[in-house]
């Protein structure tokens, strides 16, 4: 058997391998539904999370790899409960019972909201593969409504993000402290600054690690010579918002400043590395292990994450009488919707209408 060459992501042959790994896995599929014992029932739940795993055309293979390795985490716990049972038998009552098992076993709201949304993927997939029971199974998941947490109401002051800052720059964390600020004023995600590490081909080119690649940070390239712009193309939104951003540095002259301090005599590739790494960047868990250490030093509530980092840019901003549009724009997203989720102090705003109404 004849298998294409080996290369990258990016090179001319890469459909053709995501073509052929598709096809083989097919055939392992079919040969161990053809074995006497056991069989893998192509009623059951088994198949199709298979199906929708390795199809070609599935829509788990439109997502980028950090989401796709989130999906595959999910679809093996979808594997573990209902695999071995028959698409037919998901009847409304047994959704219920599902969902009421997961509650008495302490399992919390979004967990059990991410598990239905998984088998909700799955059987549209079944469904538009014209599988009759994954047509009923969808059509009865659509009628399912599974609560999930309410949305974070807690936002960090710029005092606080300051604070830790300063904090992180006393204890030697100089590139953390630059992360952080570049977050919060530019209301970037964490990823779009310390990147991320994404599983890989060992011969694919890059800054590589333990079977992984780093991707999607910043880089000395993203900046002109005189450190007065930095141009990111957005990770999450790069399909749907595929125009770079080019955000002025001038206008945060602390930033500058740093980066300034900071720049190699030959500025290439990664510009924020972990303190103890040999000249690597951040991991996730390490920039977040270091938000933890800094945050404690600096005496900011727990409750303060470093998911709420852009909640804080965004509220900040709209407490200045930024529009609507402005908002959804500095936050790097497609819809005002989505904007609002991350924007905190309702209640201020609810009364700043009421003073509004009775000025006169």
């Amino acid at each position: 058997m004849k298998l294409p060459p080996p290369g990258n992501p990016d090179d001319e042959h890469q459909v053709a391998r995501a073509h052929k790994c598709r096809e083989l896995t097919r055939e392992v599929l079919k040969w161990y539904d053809e074995k006497n014992e056991p069989k893998v029932d192509p009623e059951s739940w088994h198949y199709l999370i298979a199906r929708y795993k390795t199809d070609e055309f599935s829509p788990i293979q439109e997502v980028k790899a950090n989401s796709r390795a989130g999906y595959l985490e999910q679809l093996k716990k979808l594997e573990d409960v209902l695999g071995h049972t028959r698409i037919r038998d998901m009847t409304y009552e047994r959704i219920k019972r599902i969902q009421l098992a997961m509650a008495q076993k302490g399992r919390s709201l979004d967990y059990i909201h991410r598990f239905f949304n998984t088998l909700r993927r799955v059987a549209r997939h079944g469904k538009a593969l014209a599988i009759p029971a994954a047509v009923d199974a969808a059509s009865i998941l659509a009628e399912v409504k599974v609560k999930k947490n309410p949305g974070r109401q807690v936002f960090p002051t710029r005092e606080q993000v300051y604070a830790i800052v300063h904090m992180a720059e006393e204890n030697g964390y100089d590139h953390f402290a630059l992360g952080i600020m570049i977050q919060f004023e530019f209301a970037l995600r964490a990823v779009d600054v310390r990147g991320q590490w994404l599983r890989t081909d060992e011969n694919e080119g890059g800054i590589l690690r333990n079977g992984r690649r780093w991707q999607d940070g910043l880089t000395w390239d993203m900046f002109d010579p005189n450190l007065t712009t930095m141009t990111k193309l957005i990770s999450k939104t790069k399909t749907s918002l595929p125009e770079p951003y080019e955000f002025d540095l001038t206008a945060v002259p602390e930033i500058r400043e740093r980066l300034l301090a900071i720049r190699p005599q030959n500025a290439v590739g990664p510009i924020l590395l972990a303190k103890r790494s040999g000249g690597l960047p951040y991991t996730t868990s390490g920039w977040n292990q270091a938000w933890k250490r800094m945050r404690k030093l600096a005496k900011v509530p727990e409750e303060i994450m470093m998911m709420d980092i852009r909640a804080g840019a965004v509220t900040e901003a709209k407490s200045l009488g930024v529009s609507e549009h402005e908002l959804r724009d500095a936050a790097q997203h497609l819809q005002s919707q989505t904007t609002n989720r991350y924007s905190r102090h309702r209640s201020e705003s609810a009364n700043k209408v009421v003073r509004l109404r009775n000025s006169g």
